[in-house]
């Protein structure tokens, strides 16, 4: 069970430097996870924008004694454009090996709506589950593409009161976002997670349904946001992630 928390709270906060002037960045982040104040993970990222295109690369892994007992690692591979204050993610692939067992999820972007690609286990032969209609996929975006979106979107509105659609390849669900405060250049966010299809009955019962987000203003841009702290509640503790940014070349 931790690993699909580290899985999607610490590999959904990497993406969120960008600029919408052309030209060329490159950053160096780094997040670090912990559960009930052990610290569990961390992750090292490399995101680079070019003009409009962004690409992302994500190495995480359990680290301390937590590595001991579980030992893992992850993958994350992304690709979109920013186009008129908008996001069009072309690819996501997420990748990761436990002892000697591997798993992998590839999404493509067609006319607005993710498309499989290639997964294993197999996403078809998954009984736990019932598949997702098309009708529910139209204009969803996998968890790290839909945080770009909330940068954006909270730049725009000055709050994060916004509801996004989320499709990680099983499930489809929304993040909600509320605004609980405001300062200078950080928004503080209570986050709802909202089931809407493609849980198994495991899920059901132990995924977690809220948490809480802070989103900073980057300080060389002054049209986005990033989140740089997010706390979810779990049955086994509460799970924290801290994310650093370091740019690299401009």
């Amino acid at each position: 069970m931790v690993k699909k928390y580290i899985l999607f709270f610490l590999a959904i906060f990497y993406f969120f430097i960008f600029n919408n002037a052309a030209f060329s960045q490159k950053w160096n982040v780094t997040v670090e996870g912990y559960l009930s104040g052990i610290k569990v993970g961390e992750s090292k990222a490399v995101f680079e924008l070019d003009s409009f295109n962004y690409s992302l690369k994500v190495n995480s892994t359990t680290t301390g004694i937590t590595k001991l007992f579980y030992p893992w690692k992850q993958e994350i591979k992304i690709l979109g454009k920013i186009e008129n204050n908008n996001i069009k993610p072309s690819f996501y692939n997420i990748s990761d090996i436990r002892d000697n067992k591997s798993g992998h999820m590839e999404i493509i972007y067609k006319n607005s709506t993710p498309i499989i690609k290639s997964s294993f286990p197999d996403h078809n032969n998954d009984t736990r589950r019932e598949k997702v209609s098309k009708k529910l996929l139209l204009n969803s975006l996998d968890p790290v593409n839909s945080l770009i979106l909330l940068g954006l979107l909270s730049n725009k509105t000055n709050n994060c009161n916004h509801e996004i659609k989320i499709f990680d390849g099983r499930r489809r669900f929304n993040l909600k976002y509320s605004l609980i405060e405001i300062n200078t250049d950080t928004i503080t966010c209570k986050l709802n997670i909202i089931r809407i299809a493609g849980y198994s009955k495991k899920e059901l019962k132990k995924h977690p349904k809220e948490g809480i987000l802070i989103l900073k203003k980057l300080s060389n841009t002054n049209n986005f946001y990033f989140p740089t702290k997010v706390r979810i509640p779990l049955v086994i503790g509460s799970f924290y992630v801290t994310l650093n940014t370091n740019l690299i070349l401009q």
